[in-house]
């Protein structure tokens, strides 16, 4: 008996050396399976020489497993290592790391194996028939020869073929999981590998394992880099060339770049391939994707461009379709007589550059809307649309986010969507309904939060604003710019082609706050103004403390306990957490687990991996989710969970019930990214400052954060990195050429 065996059958945890443990034998149940997240529990019953006598670790002659499999079934023969653990709830169980389908050790696995759900219309006395014919290598000569099925008593004809075929793709993608897995990729890399590239998978791997990179979603470069290396594949092959080249380009458009300098493409793809690709081979490859049309090439004064094709059409056609709009004839839709009877009919007392403002929105076809916090954007927004509605004009608002559609919607007084859904975005078709052959029909479109609108659906908003729509935009250039590829709001500024209102006045009732005092201390790099100690009718505090982890409990205490005693607010809805990161003591993850501990509502939690949704969980939804009509960065309460992989999620306004393969689209959201946080806004937000985020902390960002809050900030933390953040005014470099291609198509 080998070590792995010995500990198995001692009933020990995984041996002293660390090495994982084994477990084989046949599937009994598949008790849970999870397509999507591959999350995995088994029966099993152990073979020989694995079974384990030690009754505190499980039942004897059958074993509970969980990990990640791809389309496990009943009767298969497997081999599971990992470890022995145990589950709080349901015992003991072996929690397996990989799982190795093996074939049938015997006739009679072989008969428990095709009488199992994989094979429709096979009962075990069919099986047995099969069996006692073709013998203990039934399964290979059913796959090799299909006819070998023919005049087996009982066996229809329809049935044999549809056996036949079964066995030829199981068998086929047990050997292709064998292989994938065999490169050290995780089961559920192989699984979509598998789902995406299908039977031909290890041949078309084998050929170009860059497929792995180009195809499958969730596999990157750097694992496909390391599956070409496995297989063989030279340093400096040309394949390797192309995929460096696209993944370095992707890269920047990831750190939001539109497009990168050819000699920057080419310097990053040589250390990303760590120098083993001469030059000339990296120019002779980009070379090549330009004539193919992967990568687009575009000379300009500064140098060479490279642009994936997308964006770079994106970036033409939004910058020539602007200037066309700009150039269009506008009539005011009101003089400055109705603009302050209007304006005195809903109470509003406008300052001058207030007054300027709405006269020209009003006025141009393309205006923009800028300012910070406390100067009225809200105000004008409101004034700008019962003015263009008193006009007889159609108005339709809308926000790049659910939350801030929602947001704008509560100002406005009136309905608004996402900028999806205002486009009428199609998910079979991938597109939008409107655009240039179906434009939008309002009069007017007022889009707000627009420092959040990327390139492409900048785009597509342009590329749908017929010839008699007016177009409305307003934002905040000094907020975070947005997650995708792009910088249109401060190109937009940068062009001066666009008719632009920026406000600076702030008003008295603003004036009085902290939160918009020290949101303009923060722009100009200076520390924020602070209440005298025990102060509580202030709306802006800081609570020193140091280090990381000390600063997490003051953080929690001041979430959990501070605030709802001092300013009665109820935390788990009122108080909103923000940091500017995931990782650390004072990170995203580490909070969320600390506060939802905090929280402590019931018992009732559903765990996939290291993944867990707890009953009264605040969640957030991560993707747009468009039939469903929940978007990206709506928040949320668990308010059910069943034990067999659903819980359901109350929304406010609604309740949506989440299957086990949707569990992904939500994440804990005591504590959110400030990007996740853009075009929200919460009664209280508080705000971790450490050292260990010195890299993410500058100006912009502390400023977004500061600026989601309506009533109370408190910033947690060290006043050391604090100051590091505020002399922080680096942004990240987002590199475009919208700013000179508007310049450059406008006539003017």
């Amino acid at each position: 008996m080998d070590a792995e065996r010995a500990a198995s059958a001692g009933g020990t945890a995984a041996g002293d050396d660390g090495a994982p443990e084994a477990l084989q034998g046949l599937i009994e149940v598949v008790t849970y399976h999870d397509p999507e997240t591959l999350y995995t529990v088994l029966k099993i019953s152990p073979e020989k020489g694995y079974e384990v006598a030690s009754d505190d670790l499980f039942r004897p002659g059958r074993a509970a497993a969980v990990g990640r499999a791809v389309d496990p079934s009943q009767g298969q023969r497997v081999r599971l290592l990992g470890r022995w653990g145990s589950h709080r709830a349901h015992g003991a169980q072996f929690e397996f790391d990989s799982l190795e389908v093996l074939p049938p050790a015997d006739e009679r696995g072989l008969v428990r194996y095709l009488s199992s759900k994989a094979f429709d219309g096979v009962g075990e006395t069919l099986a047995q028939r099969i069996v006692d014919a073709l013998g203990a290598g039934a399964l290979e000569k059913i796959r090799d020869d299909p006819g070998c099925l023919n005049g087996i008593r009982g066996l229809r004809p329809d049935v044999a073929a549809t056996l036949g075929e079964a066995i030829r793709s199981e068998m086929d993608r047990h050997k292709a999981s064998a292989f994938l897995r065999g490169l050290s990729l995780g089961p559920w890399q192989a699984a979509a590998a598998l789902a995406t590239l299908g039977g031909d998978c290890e041949q078309r791997v084998r050929e170009d394992p860059y497929v792995l990179a180009d195809e499958v979603h969730g596999i990157g470069f750097k694992t496909a880099d390391k599956v070409a290396l496995e297989l063989g594949l030279a340093l400096d092959d040309p394949r390797r060339a192309r995929a460096g080249l696209l993944h370095a380009l992707a890269g920047g458009a990831d750190d939001g770049s539109t497009y990168l300098p050819r000699e920057d493409l080419l310097a990053r793809t040589s250390r990303l391939l760590d120098d083993a690709v001469e030059p000339e081979t990296l120019e002779t490859t980009l070379a090549a994707l330009a004539k193919r049309r992967e990568v687009v090439v575009e000379e300009s004064a500064s140098g060479a461009r490279v642009y994936q094709p997308r964006l770079h059409h994106c970036e033409q056609e939004l910058a020539k379709r602007l200037t066309e709009l700009v150039a269009r004839e506008a009539a005011p839709l009101a003089d400055d007589a109705r603009i302050s009877d209007v304006a005195r009919l809903h109470g509003i007392d406008l300052h001058e550059d207030q007054f300027a403002a709405v006269r020209g929105l009003l006025s141009n076809p393309v205006a923009l809307l800028t300012g910070g916090p406390g100067v009225g954007k809200t105000t004008i927004l409101r004034l700008v649309v019962a003015l263009a509605e008193a006009a007889g004009c159609s108005v339709a608002l809308a926000s790049p986010t659910g939350r801030a559609a929602k947001r704008l919607a509560e100002a406005s007084g009136r309905d608004a969507s996402t900028v999806h859904r205002l486009l009428r975005y199609e998910p079979g078709e991938g597109g939008f309904a409107h655009g240039p052959d179906k434009p939008l029909e309002a009069d007017l479109v007022v889009v707000d939060e627009i420092s959040m609108l990327d390139l492409v659906l900048a785009y597509h908003l342009a590329n749908a604003v017929g010839g008699h729509t007016r177009l409305v935009m307003v934002g905040d250039p000094d907020q975070l710019p947005s997650v995708a590829a792009g910088n249109v709001l401060a190109d937009l500024l940068d062009s001066r082609v666009v008719a632009v209102h920026r406000l600076t006045h702030i008003y008295r009732q603003a004036a009085g706050s902290l939160i918009v005092t020290n949101a303009h201390r923060v722009l100009t790099g200076d520390p924020p103004v602070l209440p005298e100690r025990g102060d509580t009718s202030s709306d802006f505090y800081f609570f020193p403390a140091e280090p990381s982890d000390r600063a997490a409990d003051r953080l929690v205490e001041v979430v959990t306990k501070r605030i709802p005693d001092s300013f009665g607010f109820d935390w788990l809805r009122d108080v909103q957490v923000i940091a500017p990161m995931y990782r650390g003591a004072c990170g995203v993850d580490a909070l969320n687990d600390r506060l939802r501990d905090a929280n402590g509502v019931g018992g009732l939690e559903l765990q996939r991996g290291n993944r867990k949704w707890r009953l009264g969980d605040r969640v957030i939804h991560t993707r747009n989710d468009y039939e469903r009509e929940v978007f990206n960065g709506d928040m949320g309460r668990i308010v059910h969970v069943d034990p067999n992989g659903h819980l359901t999620v109350d929304f406010d306004d609604r309740r949506l019930d989440y299957q086990a393969g949707e569990l992904n689209d939500l994440m804990p959201a005591y504590a959110i990214t400030v990007h996740r946080s853009q075009g929200g806004e919460f009664p209280a937000v508080v705000i971790p400052v450490v050292p260990e985020h010195s890299l993410m902390l500058q100006r912009n960002l502390l400023y977004t954060a500061v600026t989601r809050a309506r009533k109370l900030v408190v910033l947690v933390g060290s006043w050391r990195a604090l100051t590091i953040g505020l002399s922080n005014e680096r942004r990240g470099e987002r590199l475009s050429a919208l700013a000179e291609r508007l310049r450059e198509a406008s006539p003017g």
